[in-house]
């Protein structure tokens, strides 16, 4: 039998009497089951957006996308599934949004180094080193973003789930273009130039986010290293 117990701080948990046992966010012991006990939380609207965004990050990572069901979500959040359905229709509405939400993150990094008053160098080796240090300091985010795939398009087809992607990487070929334009960077077209550069930063966080247990060694050393790489092969020898 369940019963129903007001706890502080606006939770209210629902128990199992018979088994004695109680617990707030329980982890499942496999994947279908869901917590034993379900918490709720008393969130409204964006509060609530971000748990389930939280949450799901979580399970993403887990079980993968495919193996996470909006079931297993909505146990872990607290709410049933037709309330989590109110804030996202579908579970690739809820990537989505995830994906958005680490694109935003990422293009107001680089916006405000763009628009620092530093020299052109330092500049550009603090997006460098800002997109890296991004990546790994927000690895669930990350991985959900620019790592996990997506949904198949038509090439016809405007597929608006990269749309901030693209305004993320929009901010970065403008600051290249900037170094260019001051004779920084080398000349040639500025979206080649910034594919490739992007291209170059994401190989190295994918392959440390995708393979933490390889016997990298000395990781910030070799972080100094690459990025150093990067600088000599695209700034201007002229």
């Amino acid at each position: 039998m369940e019963q129903i117990s007001k706890r502080s701080r606006g939770k209210v948990v629902i128990s199992r009497k018979n088994s004695g046992e109680r617990s707030e966010g329980a982890r499942p012991s496999s994947p279908a089951e869901g917590p034993r006990a379900v918490v709720v939380h008393r969130l409204k609207g964006a509060d609530r957006r971000e748990d389930i965004l939280n949450h799901a990050s979580r399970l993403f990572l887990s079980y993968g996308i495919a193996g996470t069901s909006t079931r297993m979500i909505a146990n872990a959040v607290g709410i049933s599934q037709p309330s989590l359905y109110a804030h996202f229709a579908t579970k690739e509405a809820l990537t989505n949004a995830l994906s958005a939400r680490a694109f935003a993150g990422l293009e107001e990094l680089i916006a405000k180094i763009r628009s620092a008053d530093i020299p052109a160098a330092t500049r550009l080796e603090a997006m460098i080193r800002g997109y890296i240090g991004f990546a790994l300091e927000q690895g669930a985010a990350y991985r959900i973003a620019f790592m996990l795939e997506g949904p198949m398009h038509e090439e016809e087809e405007f597929n608006p789930d990269i749309l901030p992607g693209m305004q993320a990487f929009a901010g970065f070929r403008d600051g290249l273009a900037l170094l260019q334009q001051e004779g920084y960077l080398r000349e040639g077209l500025t979206d080649h130039l910034a594919q490739s550069l992007w291209a170059s930063m994401h190989g190295l966080c994918a392959l440390l986010l995708a393979r933490p247990d390889f016997p990298w060694g000395d990781v910030p050393a070799m972080i100094d290293f690459h990025v150093e790489i990067i600088l000599a092969a695209y700034q201007n020898k002229a």
